[in-house]
């Protein structure tokens, strides 16, 4: 380890576990996500290769600020009851990135697409897949709402859990489906041709997977981080562009953000480690055409629901996200991850620690509601 560990507590505890003690980064030892199991009240919770182009496209997505017109309450019948989160739309200053540092990260990035030392690392290791499937069947098999999923996220529960919303939230068309809609597999034909931004083509050639920790293909050494074997950016810049990334300008008025479409990603619970078989927290998330990801949060033990929200790259298909109103905490993964039953999570915590977590899809509940596990 690098760089010394912030400690537990704090902020972390109120949005995303801060395990205690020393947590390796991704990368070193046999496994990634090495360290003791947070405590209840601690845990929330070659060919046709894609080429991405020769710049980023960073000057096309929204950047973080509040921007002026839009109203302190979401466009909802209950609008009264819900609040606007304006922390997730503004970048802390710890990850105030300059635009010539995210572009040499994008281009070494790139590099590792097109002159790539691992030929086709883009693809799911066989090595790890298993170890992956693995850690998702301990959820599957231990965890006792896997299949009951007490009727999260339905009508009803929405009415009960309100909470402040990012400026962009899929809440808007909630309403516009059956409940159980949110909970769907997205397919990733589907997922390549939904957007409506000029991508490099070639990148969206073939889905990319992210993999991280030790046999994977991100990986961290000697302060820094390795895509496909190749050297992208310092530990501390790749979390800021993480963040940057996750951080996205809130809409321009009410209705703006009312007639984003949204596509749904699934739901998820979140695994801390391999050990965390039976996880406090569950995830949803969707994807509207301009990449813009949005979601809600869940703790089951404190019956507590954040706001998610964040973005997808569009030339490297990474996708980062934020929690609730914590400055502190940003997850990447894939978006080809988010179209598997589990999908590996890297979680940074600023710019001094990181955590692999497991996102473990959950069943498509039926349309009328699931009957909760016996006790």
């Amino acid at each position: 380890m690098d760089k010394p560990l912030k400690p537990g507590g704090g902020d972390f505890a109120t949005t995303l576990p801060a395990r205690p003690g020393g947590v390796d980064r991704p990368g070193q030892g046999n496994r990634p996500g090495n360290g003791g199991r947070p405590g209840i009240g601690d845990r929330p919770g070659n060919g046709d290769r894609p080429r991405p182009g020769d710049r980023p496209g960073i000057g096309d997505r929204p950047g973080p600020g509040n921007r002026p017109g839009i109203d302190d309450r979401p466009n909802f019948a209950d609008r009264d009851k819900w609040s606007n989160n304006r922390v997730i739309n503004n970048r802390p200053t710890w990850a105030n990135i300059d635009r010539s540092t995210n572009i040499n990260i994008h281009n070494n990035w790139n590099n590792a697409f097109v002159n790539p030392r691992y030929s086709g690392w883009w693809n799911r290791p066989a090595n790890r897949i298993g170890y992956w499937n693995g850690w998702g069947n301990g959820v599957r098999n231990n965890w006792r709402y896997y299949h009951y999923h007490n009727n999260w996220f339905t009508g009803g529960w929405w009415n009960r859990h309100y909470f402040p919303i990012g400026g962009w939230h899929y809440c808007y068309w909630r309403q516009n489906y059956p409940w159980n809609y949110w909970w769907r597999v997205p397919v990733w034909g589907s997922l390549t041709s939904w957007f409506v931004w000029s991508a490099p083509a070639n990148v969206w050639s073939q889905p990319v997977y992210y993999d991280y920790g030790a046999g994977g293909n991100v990986t961290y050494e000697n302060n820094y981080v390795y895509i496909g074997g190749d050297q992208v950016a310092t530990t501390q810049e790749f979390a800021q562009s993480a963040m940057d990334l996750a951080t996205v300008a809130p809409p321009e008025s009410e209705d703006q953000a009312a007639e984003a479409e949204w596509m749904p990603l699934g739901t998820f619970a979140v695994s801390t480690d391999e050990k965390d078989t039976e996880p406090s927290m569950v995830l949803q998330l969707a994807v509207d055409k301009q990449g813009v990801i949005s979601g809600t949060l869940y703790n089951i033990e404190t019956d507590s629901t954040q706001a998610v929200q964040g973005q997808v790259d569009k030339d490297t298909q990474r996708v980062a996200f934020r929690f609730g109103e914590s400055e502190e905490i940003v997850a990447e993964t894939g978006l080809y991850n988010l179209t598997q039953d589990e999908a590996p999570l890297l979680v940074h915590f600023g710019t001094d620690r990181v955590e692999n977590y497991l996102l473990v899809r959950m069943e498509q509940p039926e349309e009328e509601g699931s009957s909760s596990p016996q006790e």
